[in-house]
């Protein structure tokens, strides 16, 4: 992992490309109004949309859900978000035909834009966990507490189902839907959003990686917080970087979900 991690910062030294000065013109066609009501919807909408079903299915939102309840939650509220950023495009869209400023359809295709998400997750896989390592030995040596094998809720839950439709179904979201979501609230409308209203790029990426790790607290177990959060701040920012760099949320996107299926092969691999 060190060897690979070496590999990473060296190509992140020496390779051009992979310079925040080189990003690309981004092809978001959200004004600021409209990113602010997309991250309202993802965050908030979102969330109310799975607890209504959540509830309507006579399930109880205090403690733990079931898995059933969790899919479904998980589902509705990944839908939503993705379902009103697509209502958001279409308008700004039409807006724009209508006075004459359509956007130019953009060179990067989307086999090139989820090869560079691949190559940015093998980039940044190593300096994810070598952060995950050097977080638990921080914190073993403060508090003594070793961080638990596994670092989020989801992971528990689907161990627990075993080989059945509802673990697929987890399984789906967490590589597929969670990701796709998550890269237009976080990436889209956040970090375009902070740019729109005058946050240099930089800036931008560093304060929506620290609310993307941040978002992400929750969802992590007692004694993981150290472990989990400053990893995940790392590679939010990477994603921020891919979709500044390539203007699109393709390659964030692809890196993101390699990210959760690589997270969810490791996790496949452990011991029961």
């Amino acid at each position: 992992m060190w060897a690979w991690a070496g590999v990473s910062m060296a190509l992140l030294w020496k390779v051009k490309w992979l310079r925040l000065a080189n990003a690309s013109q981004h092809q978001w066609r959200l004004n600021t109004n409209q990113c602010a009501l997309l991250a309202v919807c993802g965050i908030l909408l979102s969330g109310i949309v799975g607890a209504l079903l959540v509830r309507a299915m006579g399930a109880s939102t205090d403690g733990s859900l079931p898995p059933i309840a969790l899919l479904v939650a998980l589902v509705a509220g990944s839908l939503t978000t993705i379902v009103t950023f697509q209502l958001l495009r279409y308008f700004s869209r039409a807006n724009k035909a209508n006075t004459g400023h359509v956007q130019i359809t953009p060179s990067n295709t989307l086999i090139k834009n989820i090869f560079i998400g691949a190559v940015g997750f093998l980039i940044v896989w190593p300096l994810v966990q070598i952060t995950s390592l050097l977080g638990g030995a921080i914190q073993f040596q403060f508090t003594g507490m070793p961080a638990p094998t596994v670092g989020h809720q989801f992971l528990e839950t689907i161990r627990e189902q075993g080989n059945n439709p509802v673990t697929w179904g987890l399984v789906f979201t967490i590589v597929f839907l969670g990701p796709l979501a998550e890269e237009i609230i976080w990436r889209g409308a956040i970090q375009q959003g902070l740019k729109q209203i005058g946050m240099p790029r930089a800036g931008a990426i560093v304060v929506t990686a620290a609310m993307f790790a941040l978002f992400h607290w929750g969802a992590v177990p007692e004694y993981c917080h150290a472990v989990a959060v400053p990893a995940l701040a790392v590679f939010g920012f990477a994603l921020g970087f891919l979709m500044e760099r390539t203007g699109l949320l393709w390659s964030s996107f692809t890196a993101h979900a390699l990210f959760n299926c690589a997270n969810l092969f490791l996790f496949s691999m452990l011991p029961s």
